[in-house]
């Protein structure tokens, strides 16, 4: 494309795009002044970011601790047959680890079977009779219905009624992290596999083969890749995930940092966070590169005759070009390994319960103690419905909305944030040229810059590897009993979140329009707010609304923290022994969480149309 060519395209494209400028300052404006409302309703003012002299005080002995973390014990009452300190560390980082390796070694099955019940790709495409027709559609509703249930209920929420039901045990930790994660591969492999190219499986059925057999080997193997790598990110987040499942009683990390701030034992808290971020760096990275071998194909030798042209068709030298096939093999071995491991050492994976007994506590649990109160004095399910209007109307419709303003405020502020940490946090836009045209930058703007983008990308790493319980709880030790903590605490990972996608989503753009404006004289901001932006604005729409649903489900059970919403009822209902009550708040955040499933899905529908 010639310059005149690109100029008279970004003019054309500009003009078009006017009416878009101002949806998308709507948009902004619109979240802003939702923001502000949701902060109001709260009660929240920011004066409340100012510390009280205690909470200064603890702020300044807490930050400090941070620059000599603990090597030994604080206590000075340890017996003298316990364990080296650093060896309390690696065994809390192990139990971690295991519990997120059992977890996803259940939750895979789960997903793929579900996930093919999910999906459409391997249904007849004709002659079929209208009663399989119907018989498919009620498998694949019930089965949508399964996994948006499963993933509704928060992994702490599910570890709760687990305890509840069996006792504390490694098995209850393995399947409150197996459910909700399992339930979520299912929709996204069923999505990876619904929107693979059709292209190889035309073939096959072409040539006879039944939907099943076309579904194995047409569609299957293209999306296997994809599959994979989603499942490697779960395994990240599993870790995050295992760690939290401290604060329920569970002997992982979380539960060690809980101990020590009660205990004051501020340096040994920086060294179980720095061990915990240093793990979640590790797996990261390592799970990073493995998601890049297997998605970057080798480069195919060069065909220098017409005699090797034949060789290069066949289904071998394919397989021989593609790159993906050892880091495929390596990555399932590797899992593999790993899950014999995690099963077969450390403490029994049941507790020192009999078989017998955790049947008769299950069946209790089950057929009394969720059962509703009335109900069980008069045996008439009848009484239900006023029963749970009363807990909705005194308690429960408040403790929702709150969890809703908690949820939208975070991710509205990590979403303006990421917005603006995004040029900064782009490859592209932070090196000396852009597409091969010279910046014009000196050499100390380029260090300037290089320097920006690795803090940005280390603070995004960091946010986004710290799991957002486990910030909200270190805030709300300072900041106080206010919702901010909450909020806070979403917000944080989340801007690590939507910083990273938006980032990658910027360096992976069309940059052809963009090159007019660099060679007009125009700067990477510019570049950035009136080219970039614009052409993937919708992308970024797409993500704040799926985080969205995400920060909903944490923000229910955040509450657990003492703050007004429907974790701290759960609890609540829990220490006073009141199972019903408990399961009645847990359903109710399982329903917010499915209608703003519901609703995001509807919009990101509409905006991927658009």
């Amino acid at each position: 494309m010639s310059k005149k060519a690109a100029i008279r395209e970004s003019v054309s494209e500009a003009k078009s795009n006017s009416s878009w400028f101002g949806k998308k300052r709507t948009f902004i404006l619109a979240i802003t002044l939702l923001l502000i409302y949701s902060l109001h309703t709260l009660g929240l003012k920011w004066s409340d970011f100012i510390p009280t002299e205690n909470s200064f005080k603890l702020l300044k002995k807490f930050l400090s601790a941070g620059l000599t973390p603990a090597l030994d014990y604080q206590s000075t009452g340890i017996p003298d047959n316990a364990p080296p300190y650093y060896m309390k560390v690696l065994t809390s980082l192990w139990l971690t680890l295991q519990y997120a390796v059992c977890a996803m070694s259940l939750a895979i099955p789960i997903g793929i079977t579900l996930g093919f019940f999910c999906s459409k790709s391997w249904w007849p495409q004709s002659g079929s009779s209208r009663f399989q027709h119907i018989l498919l559609v009620i498998f694949h509703r019930l089965a949508r219905t399964v996994i948006t249930f499963g993933r509704s209920i928060h992994e702490i929420l599910w570890a709760i009624l687990f305890i509840t039901a069996l006792g504390t045990s490694p098995f209850a930790a393995i399947m409150a992290l197996a459910i909700p994660f399992g339930c979520t591969l299912a929709k996204v492999f069923s999505e990876i596999i619904d929107e693979q190219d059709r292209s190889n499986s035309n073939i096959i059925r072409a040539h006879g083969a039944n939907s099943l057999s076309t579904w194995l080997f047409g569609i299957l193997p293209s999306a296997l890749p994809d599959l994979i790598s989603y499942a490697l990110y779960r395994f990240e987040c599993a870790i995050r995930s295992a760690a939290i499942l401290g604060f329920v009683g569970i002997t992982t990390v979380g539960y060690h940092i809980e101990t020590a701030f009660a205990d004051g034992h501020y340096n040994e808290i920086w060294t179980l966070l720095y061990s915990l971020l240093a793990l979640l760096i590790i797996v990261e990275t390592l799970s990073s590169y493995i998601r890049a071998k297997i998605n970057t194909p080798a480069e195919p030798r060069k065909i220098k005759t017409i005699a090797e042209i034949g060789s290069a068709l066949t289904i071998n030298r394919l397989k021989r070009q593609s790159g993906k096939k050892v880091s495929l093999y390596a990555t399932s071995l590797l899992f593999v390994l790993l899950t014999l491991v995690a099963w077969n050492t450390g403490e029994p994976i049941f507790s020192d319960l009999s078989s017998a007994q955790r049947a008769i506590n299950l069946d209790r649990f089950i057929h009394d103690e969720i059962i509703p109160y009335p109900v069980r004095q008069s045996g008439d399910w009848a009484d239900t419905l006023p029963w749970a209007k009363e807990l909705l109307m005194t308690k429960g419709l408040e403790a929702t909305l709150q969890t809703f303003y908690i949820a939208t405020s975070a991710i509205i502020i990590a979403f303006l944030l990421g917005l603006i940490s995004i040029p900064r946090g782009s490859k592209k836009l932070n090196i000396s040229s852009y597409e091969n045209i010279s910046l014009g930058l000196s050499g100390f703007q380029k260090v300037k810059r290089r320097t920006t983008y690795y803090i940005t990308k280390s603070v995004l790493m960091v946010t986004r590897s710290m799991p957002e319980y486990l910030m909200a709880y270190l805030l709300l030790q300072i900041l106080g009993p206010t919702a901010w903590p909450l909020i806070l605490g979403l917000a944080l990972h989340n801007y690590g979140i939507i910083g990273r996608l938006g980032g990658e989503i910027i360096d992976n753009a069309d940059g052809n329009n963009a090159k007019v404006v660099i060679a007009q004289g125009g700067n990477t901001n510019q570049l950035y707010l009136f080219t970039l932006l614009p052409r993937v604005f919708n992308r970024f729409i797409l993500y704040f609304f799926y985080r969205w649903e995400t920060c909903i489900r944490d923000a229910t059970v955040m509450g657990m923290l003492g703050i007004s919403s429907l974790g701290f009822l759960i609890v609540d209902s829990s220490a006073r022994d009141n199972g019903d009550e408990m399961f009645f708040y847990i359903l109710l955040g399982a329903c917010l969480v499915m209608i703003g499933d519901i609703v995001s899905d509807i919009i990101r529908a509409k905006l991927r149309a658009a």
